[in-house]
């Protein structure tokens, strides 16, 4: 493994590591208190989904998917919230839940400055293989690789047939999310919205609005919107995926609709990553961009 990469990977095995204690402290073991509850206020047990996420993740950067350590810095900053906020939010939580949470945070901290230099250094490079040589690059192959990112820099508008596929499937995405709502009551005469578990369910239509803005903004070529839309797409997989489950939903068309979500919300993690992945388009068949963030 190149020593560029060797720490970022370490850094996200312990992350992994970390979440499984951290489950493990609140309750979440067959027989313990928070296996499976099916209580908002219990949702340690998604500690264990993301070890394997993590893990899943950890293994293909270590195999040199560009790809993968972008979708990574994105979770890293999901993590930094995630993870302070659910030590105190959900609940009142053991000593040592909170202080891994809160170590984990320490720890995606590291792994996204760490994920950022690597992405930097290896954005300069012409393909993946260099990425791998990063530490023993010559001057003469450095500027190289300098001059191809600036050459990179210059032009990275998405091509008109991607932004719109990237539009298209993010909206299928609000839709599913947003019909979630509508039949799960959330409408002017329905059920109340409140901030506690049993009255949240309104926040489906926040996630729409985030998911929707965030790709207005990536449809245009905004490497840092691109690369948000594929961290958002990511969570709401998760979450989509893992919440039937969690609170043990027995209607079948909230399971469809979650399904529906979850199946969508990873289309559109992998559309974007492919357009990411396949470059600026030509100038004939681009959108105007817009001034990156």
């Amino acid at each position: 493994m190149a020593g560029a990469l060797r720490p970022v990977v370490l850094l996200m095995l312990f992350a992994s590591l970390l979440f499984v204690v951290d489950g493990f402290f609140d309750g979440v073991y067959p027989g313990g208190p928070a296996w499976f509850t099916g209580k908002y206020n219990n949702l340690a047990e998604i500690s264990y989904i993301f070890a394997i996420v993590n893990t899943v993740v950890a293994v293909m950067v270590a195999r040199g998917s560009e790809r993968s350590l972008q979708s990574r810095i994105g979770l890293s900053v999901f993590f930094l919230i995630e993870r302070p906020v659910t030590a105190f939010a959900l609940g009142p939580k053991p000593v040592e839940s909170i202080v891994t949470h809160l170590a984990t945070a320490g720890v995606e901290l590291l792994i996204l400055v760490t994920a950022l230099r690597v992405w930097r250094l290896g954005n300069a490079a012409p393909d993946i293989d260099t990425l791998f040589s990063l530490e023993g690059s010559s001057p003469t192959s450095a500027k190289s690789e300098q001059d191809s990112a600036a050459t990179r820099r210059t032009s990275s508008a998405v091509a008109r047939r991607n932004a719109w596929l990237i539009g298209g499937v993010t909206l299928a995405l609000a839709i599913a999310l947003v019909a979630d709502g509508i039949y799960e009551g959330y409408v002017p005469g329905g059920k109340v919205w409140t901030a506690s578990s049993e009255g949240s369910g309104w926040i489906v239509y926040v996630f729409a609005a985030v998911a929707l803005a965030v790709a207005a903004r990536a449809v245009h070529g905004g490497k840092v919107a691109l690369r948000a839309l594929i961290a958002i797409a990511l969570i709401l997989f998760i979450e989509r995926s893992f919440t039937p489950f969690s609170m043990r939903e027995q209607d079948p068309i909230v399971l469809a609709l979650h399904a529906v979500g979850a199946f969508v919300s990873l289309a559109v993690a992998l559309v974007t990553a492919s357009v990411i992945r396949g470059g600026p388009a030509p100038h004939r068949a681009s959108v105007p961009k817009l001034e990156a963030a």
